[in-house]
């Protein structure tokens, strides 16, 4: 579902005008006009592994990551080979030294005394990529000079197109474009990358393993569609993705994506984006310095692509490039016939995208009313991240942007202002301070059509885009701010997350995110900590006045006691509704010790059955050692800690210390399983979910159970939650 909450009559899931107005204008307009002549500090891009331990010789610990395939979000069958009550991680696994990585299905069991663990894997892709020759792998790349242009091509040497092989024809630190600087290793260069490893430690770098490490990137499980009752074309398109062969996807720092079969770990493809061609070079250089290349977010989504439902994945390169790429990965045997490559977007095409670090979304968007009915548009939205107005020959203004990237568009179309994109900016800001805006959450109605979206950006700044319009949707009040997020002394803390959204009682709903960030090594050193934190800000779009900002003064403090070495700590505060009116706008909670502890939210949560689990990372006071972490357990509305059956405590534990700190939470949910039934004789449904913390050995840190009568649907499962919810005879939310 790619992050979007679902909406009905403006409500999704369970002052004066004129002074609103000054009260916001004023101070947009005088920050427009200090950061006229300045332009933000640039945003240190280092690979975490290497920000963690930063002194010449130095332990490097290898890292992983576990990925869950969302069954929570999008009905899906267990992976082939897989009992269905049983869930499969992907774990990966990466070696910043060697540049190499793993990547692993592996089996997760609960036993009955509650914990979880790890079966041996199923299959390992690095050691079947290692076995695969090189000439029969399906490598594809795109060439925009082409004609048509945008064609999907195979990464053979003979195939590519004349600037391609230049760039491959270079020396690692040559030049761009210096014919003379050429050394005519270029087609040895595309066979090295393709996999040929007969010069190795010679001419080339030696590789540990054909599959590059994915220092951030994190597999993406495509399965079958989601089910759309009603859309006669998605359900022809549904019945056909039942069929295909389930695919992992992966972006390593070998400058590819790679897609394996889910059922066999044999890779199908990989796909080197066209960006980062004049960077291939750098990988083969003897004794190279670890850089990133397709080290970003990915995000699977279903998009209507010229009349035709399609399976997309689109991802970043992170901090290797700035840009996306967009892939039609409906049947991943269509890349061998010239499809497959949707398009690229760079900062070449619009100055203002930077390194997008967090993951697109996919949505769909109303552009007008016609006789005939709505018309809509799917798009990949996204912040324009990091760096945007860095001196790299493309440099934007230094202020945030929201980017509409219409899926549909022909690979041979050029890129257009308000025609085939849309940009939405928000005011500049603090010319002092990095500036970038981050992944927004999405907010949809019964049609999935996407209405709102939120998000933060680097200078604490919480922003909510109207899409009730249309397009360009720039007027105003399309962009509202709603809130800054500032620590107690009044200093701005950055949002690097993508928001997570909750209806609040009553109506309207809750925005929930932490603040903190850390992309590079001097974020690590003590002196830079300042304390941060975790919100909740109100907001209810139905409302006509225009909001102002909303302060730290308008919401309740969540009190944290501990030190930074605690094991756990005690969260404390008085209930409160919170909602419109004379209630509290909101909670938040400030981390405890940060002076010490470094502590800070850098990964969304995850929502389950009226709970929220995050954690956060704690670097701790020593530069090179491993950072730990801490996981919190709250109910999602009021900002408490839980007791076993789920309900707010007044003083409660949580911030449960780890060793380590390895990603968000994952949530796994259990089967269906009919309970009993009910005096009037209706069946019940009972659903177990598990929250697991990614680790060496996966740590259980929540767990709940919700009961339904048959026929009433959970708001986790399906879009138009509310309508469906009344028409099964559900009570009131």
């Amino acid at each position: 579902m790619n992050g979007i909450a679902s909406r009905q009559a403006g409500r999704p899931f369970s002052g004066s005008g004129m002074a609103a107005a000054l009260a916001l204008a004023l101070p947009l307009a005088c920050a427009a006009l200090a950061a006229a002549t300045a332009t933000p500090p640039a945003v240190e891009l280092d690979d975490e592994a290497a920000a963690l331990a930063c002194r010449s010789g130095a332990r490097m610990v290898a890292g992983q990551s576990l990925a869950v395939p969302a069954e929570d979000l999008t009905p899906r069958r267990p992976p082939p080979g897989v009992p269905a009550s049983d869930a499969t991680v992907f774990r990966t696994t990466y070696d910043i030294a060697s540049g190499s990585g793993t990547l692993a299905r592996v089996p997760l069991v609960q036993d009955d005394d509650g914990s979880v663990r790890l079966l041996p894997p199923l299959w390992e892709a690095s050691a079947l990529l290692s076995g695969t020759a090189p000439a029969a792998r399906q490598i594809y790349t795109l060439n925009p000079d082409s004609s048509p242009a945008g064609a999907t091509i195979p990464f053979e040497w003979p195939r590519l197109s004349v600037a391609q092989r230049a760039a491959l024809n270079r020396p690692p630190g040559a030049v761009t474009g210096a014919e003379s600087g050429a050394d005519g290793l270029g087609e040895a260069r595309v066979a090295y990358l393709r996999g040929e490893r007969i010069q190795e430690g010679t001419v080339f770098q030696p590789r540990a393993g054909l599959l590059g490490d994915a220092v951030h990137g994190v597999p993406v499980y495509v399965g079958p569609g989601a089910s759309q009752p009603g859309d006669s074309a998605h359900a022809a398109f549904y019945s056909r993705t039942l069929l295909r062969r389930d695919a992992v996807y992966l972006g390593t720092n070998d400058g590819m994506l790679h897609a394996f079969d889910a059922a066999t770990g044999a890779e199908l493809f990989a796909y080197v984006p066209n960006m980062l061609v004049p960077a291939l070079n750098e990988l083969t250089a003897p004794g190279r310095a670890h850089r990133p290349y397709v080290d970003g977010p990915l995000t699977a989504g279903e998009a209507l692509v010229r009349g035709q439902w399609r399976t997309v994945l689109v991802g970043s390169p992170g901090a290797g490039a700035q840009g996306l790429f967009a892939l039609d990965v409906t049947d991943p045997a269509a890349f061998a016939g010239g499809a497959g490559a949707m398009w690229e977007f760079t900062q070449q095409d619009d100055p203002a995208l930077g390194n997008v670090m967090q993951p697109v979304q996919v949505g769909r968007l109303q552009l007008r009313s016609t006789a005939a009915g709505p018309q809509y548009r799917h798009f990949a939205l996204t912040g324009n991240g990091v760096n945007s107005y860095v001196a790299d020959g493309a440099a934007g203004a230094g202020q945030g942007a929201l980017f509409l990237l219409a899926l549909d568009k022909p690979p041979a179309e050029r890129w257009r202002l308000d025609t085939n994109y849309y940009r939405l900016d928000t005011p500049p800001g603090e010319p002092s301070l990095p500036a970038g805006l981050g992944a927004p959450a999405l907010v949809a109605d019964d049609d999935n059509m996407v209405r709102h979206a939120y998000a933060g950006d680097l200078q604490g700044n919480l922003w909510r885009f109207d899409f009730t319009g249309r397009p360009p949707w720039r007027t105003d009040p399309s962009m509202q701010s709603l809130f800054v997020a500032r620590d107690a002394a009044g200093h701005r803390q950055p949002v690097t997350q993508q928001p997570k959204i909750v209806h609040a009682e009553g109506g309207g709903y809750l925005v929930l995110f932490g603040t903190g960030s850390l992309y590079g090594r001097e974020e690590r050193a003590p002196d830079t900590f300042t304390p941060q934190s975790y919100y909740a800000i109100y907001d209810d779009p139905a409302a006509r006045a225009r909001p102002v900002p909303l302060r730290r003064a308008d919401l309740v403090q969540r009190s944290v006691d501990g030190a930074s070495g605690d094991a756990d700590f005690l969260v404390t505060g008085r209930m409160a509704t919170i909602g419109a009116g004379d209630r509290p706008q909101g909670w938040y909670l400030d981390f405890a010790d940060v002076a010490q502890s470094g502590e800070r939210s850098i990964a969304s949560g995850t929502l389950a059955d009226g709970k929220l689990v995050f954690g956060t990372v704690v670097p701790g006071r020593d530069p090179c050692a491993d950072s730990a972490g801490r996981v919190y357990v709250l109910d999602a509305l009021a900002g408490l800690a839980t007791d076993a059956d789920g309900a707010a405590l007044l003083s409660g534990s949580t911030g449960t210390l780890l060793p380590d700190f390895l990603g968000a939470p994952l949530m796994l949910r259990g089967d269906r399983v009919r309970t009993g039934r009910e005096a009037n004789g209706r069946l019940r449904i009972r659903r177990d979910t598990v929250i697991v913390q990614p680790g060496e050995v996966p740590r259980v840190v929540a767990g709940s159970a919700a009961s339904w009568p048959a026929g009433r649907l959970s708001w986790r499962e399906v879009a138009n939650w509310r309508r469906l919810h009344r028409a099964a005879g559900g009570p009131a939310p």
